[in-house]
């Protein structure tokens, strides 16, 4: 029988810092995180009918439906937990109010972390933002530091198709929509911690000393 999930959960505004933060919870702490939209991605090449109801209901920015997401990032967490994971971290879940009571019932959740700063500074995150085609880390154009021994050529460097100032403004009206009902439900839980993870360097000093 599988063991509840226990999680660390992000949430906050596309680009404020949830990814990057759950990849160091990863490289110190080795929690897993499970995030829907990397998961939807790495479905598109499959020819399952889970993986066409993914493409069909992503398709031109869409979201999947609820149902859909909470089978699929359940059925991932709990074959992190029982593979031997302590933790995992949630990215980008729960999105929806329908979502997080789906969460509190199926998952024991360690925090609720909202991550957020002013919008701007998340426009120019997401417009500087590029992937390593060699080590797939992610990084700025401001600060161009990856996981290879060596910093590959900028020609090695990709720009999502998504990052631009027009398809952020779309994802951050969603967020505002989706999600912000979510945070103002669950900020007034004993496990709930607001933290600035791009400007305030010693968020990750403060998220430590909990996890320790």
């Amino acid at each position: 029988m599988s063991k509840i999930p226990v999680a660390i959960c992000f949430l906050g505004p596309p680009a404020s810092g949830k990814g990057t933060m759950a990849q160091r919870i990863y490289d110190i702490y080795s929690y897993p995180c499970v995030s829907p939209g990397n998961i939807f991605k790495s479905m598109r090449s499959d020819d399952s009918e889970l993986a066409n109801l993914v493409r069909e209901s992503c398709k031109d920015g869409g979201l999947c439906p609820n149902w859909l997401t909470n089978k699929i990032v359940l059925e991932e967490s709990k074959k992190l937990i029982d593979g031997g994971a302590e933790y995992i971290t949630l990215d980008g879940f729960p999105r929806t109010l329908e979502q997080l009571d789906f969460l509190l019932e199926n998952y024991d959740i360690k925090y609720f972390l909202n991550s957020s700063t002013h919008y701007m500074t998340m426009m120019r995150m997401v417009i500087n933002r590029r992937n390593c085609k060699v080590c797939k880390s992610v990084f700025s154009v401001l600060n161009p530091v990856c996981y290879c021994e060596t910093m590959p050529d900028p020609s090695e460097w990709e720009k999502r198709w998504d990052d631009t100032p027009e398809f952020f403004a779309k994802r951050y009206n969603v967020f505002k929509k989706e999600t912000l009902p979510v945070i103002e439900a669950v900020k007034s839980f004993e496990n709930y911690i607001k933290l600035d993870l791009i400007k305030n360097s010693e968020s990750f000093d403060i998220l430590s000393k909990k996890l320790s």
